[in-house]
């Protein structure tokens, strides 16, 4: 099955909802928010357990990036205590593909362990280059530097 088209490009949709579909609670987990006059994409992951959820809501904020100019998008997506399996990294990874030539920077926040080497393979696979920070007010004060 094949979702709605994200604006750059079709992707794979087996894992929940065509993204017109999904509920508020998936929409409620992304929002545009604003620091210093900037315009921050939030994506937040965080306590998410089940791979139909995070697939969802990463569906949703693909969406969401690629109807943006390239270049334009700054993101933070919040991935506390969310469980992470092979499945939902290869679908974080294409996702990731799909976006990077909207992005301007991207900030990952709350992730230790395993979820560092995750990040890692998802920056090989798609050559964007994404920071970590501790806190969501660090990365938003990291996010309105980038030019």
């Amino acid at each position: 099955m094949v979702a709605a088209d994200a604006g750059c490009g079709r992707f794979p949709d087996d894992c929940g909802k065509a993204i017109e579909e999904q509920g508020e609670e998936v929409m409620d987990r992304i929002k545009w928010i604003e620091h210093e006059g900037r315009r921050i994409l939030f994506e937040d992951m965080s306590g998410l357990r089940d791979s139909a959820d995070i697939c969802a809501v990463s569906n949703a904020s693909t969406a969401l990036i690629c109807k943006e100019p390239e270049s334009s998008v700054l993101l933070i997506t919040d991935v506390t205590d969310a469980h992470y399996n092979p499945y939902v990294v290869n679908r974080l990874k294409g996702n990731t593909k799909l976006t990077t030539p909207h992005m301007k920077a991207y900030v990952v926040v709350g992730g230790t362990g395993l979820m560092r080497v995750v990040l890692q393979s998802v920056v090989m696979f798609t050559g964007q280059d994404i920071k970590m920070c501790d806190t969501i007010e660090e990365a938003k004060e990291w996010l309105i530097q980038q030019k």
